[in-house]
């Protein structure tokens, strides 16, 4: 996070994307919660931001999901693996591609 020119703060991010946002669309493996990271990223000002989320990988959701004081986070999600939103690849985390 910095301060531009402008006097506004920026934040540099990078993407993660829903299942459904990738060229291939929801799978049926894809859970309730998955995201796959890109190498998008772009600088965006700070006030555009919503909210924080918690990406861990699947073990580690599938045992904090287990927990009553996780199952109702709306702000948490597993890491599905990677996607490439300029070729629409599509790789799990355990590095297997995904073929479209």
């Amino acid at each position: 996070m910095w301060e531009s020119w402008g006097s506004n703060m920026v934040v540099k991010v990078k993407w993660f994307y829903h299942p459904e946002e990738t060229k291939l669309g929801k799978r049926q493996s894809d859970g309730k919660n998955a995201l796959y990271q890109s190498c998008h990223e772009d600088e965006n000002d700070v006030q555009t931001i919503s909210h924080k989320c918690q990406v861990v990988g699947r073990e580690h959701y599938e045992q904090m999901t287990r927990n009553k004081k996780y199952q109702d986070r709306q702000d948490l999600y597993y890491l599905a693996g990677t996607y490439d939103p300029t070729t629409g690849r599509l790789v799990t985390a355990d590095g297997v591609p995904i073929l479209c």
